[in-house]
């Protein structure tokens, strides 16, 4: 386009022609430009498509060795033996990468997105039934407020964008995080009422924005002390729990094709191809979709479902008593030990109730096997364990003998979440990745989120009525009004939500990071152990706004948070 541009202003120079302005303006050819684009439902669609695709990035853009919105929390450790990971919260700086691939994927990504979708689907000369409009803005509406409910939950006050930006601006300036929670506020609110109730397996029903509204009513009502908005909380889930919105509930008998075999129902809703609704799953209300070679899915080891790398163990540098090391197998998987769980998590959150189907052998793995068949004598048998006199764990021979392999329970042996498990993608096992859709919104969640509305009311009875439908489900003991408080809550969410739950944003909404980080996370007997309680400050309540966009935004300031 410059070429023909130039070429055109040198043949008004020779020949001394007066030139029109018309041939300065650049008019976009590419089809995929949004002025071309954006001008039908098909094109719409495609950018819808793409909004999903940014969406499902949230899960994998640290890279495939980070996953920080777990990591560092009262329920993971960094793997490592190093400081990395949150591990050492003295290095959460504004010129973390961290800091700035979350905050560039909110903005460069999804909000971007969702503005160009917004900015001219309300267009009356566009041709398209009204109910494929209102859906298509309902998506990016949910996208966007759901985006600014993740921002206003790692970095407190941001700048608010709801228009399409064409031209280069330096002069944002944040917003108050009241002012964030608000504004997605307004957005799920419009958007909850145009929204379709029933949709295809991936995408936002109806049900999805009434369950995000009663989250984010709850955060800014403790941002703005308004208890009123605790009650539009409670509203909120009620529309979901009570089916106002959609066929979702949770479900409490053993369902689908993996019923037939050894297990639960809170199993059967993580099984592979149980996922969705169509396959009969009435509980999950939206799923990331990682399906290898289904429209819409996942295509390549680069963007599947990497819960596997991320929370289990390197299973396969165990090795017999005879040197044999494990193999990674097409059930397991290869993880590389980085979400390790805390003490808080692999034991302490399950010692009121052992029956809790939750901790069950189905849900949790916590035996091992030896899986190489080049040592006949340990093939298929379990892994034996015992303490050494230095404290150390220790691999036992089948006769109960001590051998001299201490095993690594930071990195390479510990109780790992099965939720995770499913088929490698492509077939690929040494990835570490899987094709399995991944649950993002549950109605247990719904239940939960009205619960805390109900305790921020001060209403215990309807609170605890709330806790005990989940704990019922699990077969775990019903508890009193007395036993709850805000700690509890946390706890059951562990119990419940564990993998599924973005740990980090869910501490920093409710205001406790900081104590459940320095009380579960932190063991100095330990060697090596867990550190992050030990280093982590009070002002890393939120995490530093990145040093590259304050330095950029050069027309206003752009304020750091504090102690940053």
């Amino acid at each position: 386009m410059k070429k023909i541009i130039n070429k055109i202003i040198v043949l008004c120079l020779i020949f001394a022609t007066s030139c029109s302005d018309d041939y300065l303006k650049e008019v976009p050819l590419d089809r995929f430009s949004p002025e071309n684009l954006l001008t039908n439902a098909a094109g719409f669609e495609a950018a819808v498509v793409a909004l999903y695709e940014a969406a499902r990035q949230e899960h994998i853009i640290a890279s495939n060795n980070f996953e920080y919105m777990t990591v560092g929390t009262d329920q993971t450790q960094w793997g490592r033996n190093d400081s990395r990971g949150n591990k050492d919260y003295s290095l959460l700086n504004p010129n973390l990468s961290a800091t700035i691939i979350y905050w560039d994927w909110a903005y460069k990504q999804m909000i971007t997105r969702a503005n160009l979708i917004l900015s001219s689907i309300d267009d009356p000369a566009l041709e398209m039934d009204s109910d494929v409009r209102d859906n298509i803005k309902g998506q990016a509406l949910f996208f966007r407020a759901y985006t600014y409910n993740f921002l206003a939950n790692i970095y407190g006050g941001v700048p608010i964008v709801q228009d399409r930006i064409t031209e280069p601006k330096f002069d944002f300036v944040r917003n108050s995080r009241a002012e964030v929670l608000a504004f997605a506020v307004g957005d799920l609110e419009e958007a909850s009422q145009i929204l379709p109730m029933d949709v295809e397996d991936g995408r936002i029903p109806k049900a999805a924005a009434y369950h995000l509204l009663s989250e984010v009513y709850i955060s800014l009502g403790m941002e703005t002390q308004d208890n009123g908005l605790f009650a539009k909380s409670v509203e909120a889930a009620s529309m979901v729990i009570d089916k106002q919105v959609g066929d979702y509930e949770m479900m409490t008998s053993r369902f689908g094709p993996a019923a037939s075999k050894a297990g639960d129902v809170f199993s059967d809703i993580f099984a592979d191809g149980q996922v969705n609704h169509s396959s009969g799953n009435k509980e999950v209300i939206w799923a990331w979709q990682f399906e290898s070679f289904t429209l819409g899915g996942s295509f390549s080891s680069s963007s599947a479902n990497n819960s596997i790398r991320y929370w289990a163990p390197e299973y396969d540098k165990l090795q017999t008593p005879n040197g044999a090391k494990n193999i990674s197998p097409d059930s397991l998987g290869r993880g590389i030990g980085v979400n390790s769980p805390t003490n808080y998590v692999k034991y302490d959150v399950w010692s009121l109730d052992t029956t809790d189907i939750r901790n069950s052998m189905y849900n949790i793995r916590r035996t091992y096997y030896y899986n190489n068949p080049e040592d006949p004598e340990y093939f298929g048998k379990p892994i034996l364990t015992q303490k050494g006199e230095d404290g150390n764990l220790y691999e036992a021979r089948n006769d109960g003998s001590l051998t001299d392999i201490v095993l690594d329970t930071l990195r390479q042996y510990y109780p790992y979440f099965r939720k995770i498990e499913g088929p490698a993608i492509n077939g690929n096992v040494l990835s570490g990745n899987t094709s399995k859709d991944f649950s993002r919104m549950r109605v247990a969640e719904t239940y939960l989120l009205r619960a805390e509305a109900y305790f921020r009311q001060g209403d215990l009875a309807k609170a605890t009525a709330d806790i005990n439908t989940v704990r019922a489900r699990a077969k775990a003991r019903l508890i009193s009004e007395s036993e709850l408080d805000e700690d509890f809550i946390l706890d059951e969410r562990t119990r419940e939500l564990i993998v599924e739950e973005p740990r980090l944003r869910t501490l920093i909404r409710m205001g406790r990071l900081v104590d459940r980080v320095r009380k579960y996370n932190s063991d100095p007997s330990v060697p090596n152990g867990p550190s992050s309680g030990t280093t982590i400050k009070d002002f890393n309540r939120f995490w530093p706004i990145p040093q590259k966009v304050i330095d950029a935004n050069t027309g206003a300031v752009l304020e750091q948070n504090p102690g940053y």
